[in-house]
């Protein structure tokens, strides 16, 4: 099966075009890496691929998470001989349905003697004649049609095709540096990290757990959306950090009110230390403007102040609405409803803070040894590598756990 990738936002490079091709195409490797020997060229703008597989649905499958691919067809290759046009045309016509038809014709390649209004004319009317003979009725129609019937003519070939399917976009993985971001089991950071992939980036995962003072439902859950997200930049590091530690010094020394502002800036540093061991050059949470008392704009203000790198916030204005459709469509929505016990959860006010002044947040830390209990928390994560295998995601622990001796929690948190 041959498929003929187009590629817009990269085109747009300059000379920067071949470096994005470049990976894009490794990409594509990586992507059907499992199903047999894969073919791969770059011609005037577009890619041509071939593979050893007749499963259209699961190239569509796979094709969905190839970050830099705009759109994509099957394809047929023939010679720039106007009768090899005609007929691979027609053999596109008849996999289609539809009672109306056009022929779209571009022509990069200058030196063929026809122009691309001939070419569609005189094909469109190759085509009519064909279904007069076999007694189908079709119609031209040149706005709206059923079926478009495509040929670009590039480098002393002709890539004839039929339906256009859509590819997700974006820039391909892994050419917009390293960044870090914070990953909940809930809804809103998955696709917040899903966004930054998409953008190009290479996203770290850091999830905060208070494990073993809460169950491990987190724990397991954003290891599960982890291998999900692996799918779309093919290589995932992901930080199990144990949050308890932390957790029990805030307790014990602060005002409910406050404890999510001080927990969250608490993570921010964590990440950060993070962030410079990955030499990750920002960090990326899904938080969304006014959904949480955290969330107001001076509670962000708050909590930013605490990072040493820029806090990145591609949900920020987006609804929940909106963030449950996209985590449907990547598939993380079913991990991500599963029931969870939330480390940030712990131990908060009913009426929290919706307006921390900086100045009283930080009097409140320069009263707790947060540093080592911060440091310490990134020395003793969990560090887990995951890596696309086409068909599964491999795990390779790198680090293991730590936890605390020092802990003094004789009950659960919340009676505390």
């Amino acid at each position: 099966m041959q498929i003929v990738v187009h590629y817009h936002e990269i085109a747009l490079k300059g000379n920067n075009r071949n470096l994005f091709v470049k990976r894009l195409i490794a990409n594509l490797r990586k992507t059907f890496q499992d199903m047999g020997k894969i073919a791969v060229r770059s011609l005037y703008g577009r890619i041509i691929f071939s593979l050893d597989t007749e499963d259209l649905e699961e190239i569509k499958k796979r094709m969905s998470g190839v970050f830099g691919v705009a759109n994509y067809a099957l394809v047929r290759e023939v010679a720039q001989d106007f009768e090899q046009m005609c007929e691979a045309a027609w053999q596109c016509f008849q996999e289609a349905q539809g009672e109306t038809f056009a022929v779209r014709c571009r022509r990069p390649d200058k030196n063929f003697p026809m122009h691309s209004g001939e070419i569609e004319r005189e094909i469109g009317g190759y085509i009519l004649d064909k279904c007069a003979q076999t007694g189908r009725k079709i119609k031209v129609n040149l706005k709206e049609p059923d079926i478009t019937i495509r040929l670009e003519i590039v480098a002393k070939l002709v890539l004839v095709s039929g339906e256009r399917l859509k590819g997700p976009g974006g820039l391909p993985a892994g050419t917009a540096g390293k960044v870090v971001g914070m990953l909940s089991s809930g809804f809103d950071s998955p696709v917040a990290c899903w966004q930054l992939m998409k953008r190009g980036a290479d996203v770290i995962l850091c999830h905060f757990h208070s494990y073993p003072f809460t169950n491990k439902a987190s724990l397991d859950n954003c290891t599960l959306i982890s291998e999900v997200l692996t799918r779309f930049q093919y290589n995932t590091k992901l930080y199990l950090v144990s949050f308890a530690p932390v957790q029990e010094e805030l307790l014990s020394m602060t005002p409910a009110e406050l404890r999510m502002i001080l927990y969250r800036r608490s993570m921010v540093r964590i990440a950060s230390k993070v962030a410079a061991r990955e030499k990750a050059e920002a960090i990326v949470t899904g938080e969304s403007l006014g959904q949480v008392a955290s969330q107001t704009l001076t509670n962000m203000r708050t909590i930013d102040e605490a990072a040493s790198l820029p806090m990145l916030r591609p949900l920020v204005g987006t609804d929940k609405e909106d963030i449950i459709k996209r985590s449907t469509q990547i598939g993380t929505y079913e991990l991500s409803a599963r029931p969870y016990e939330d480390c940030c959860s712990l131990m908060l006010a009913k009426h929290p803070c919706i307006k921390a002044r900086l100045q009283d947040v930080l009097n409140l830390e320069r009263q707790m040894e947060l540093e080592q209990l911060e440091s310490e928390a990134v020395d003793k994560a969990e560090i887990i590598q995951l890596t696309w295998r086409g068909d599964h995601v491999e795990r390779v622990q790198l680090q293991a756990p730590t936890f605390s001796d020092n802990l003094t929690y004789g009950c659960p948190l919340e009676k505390i």
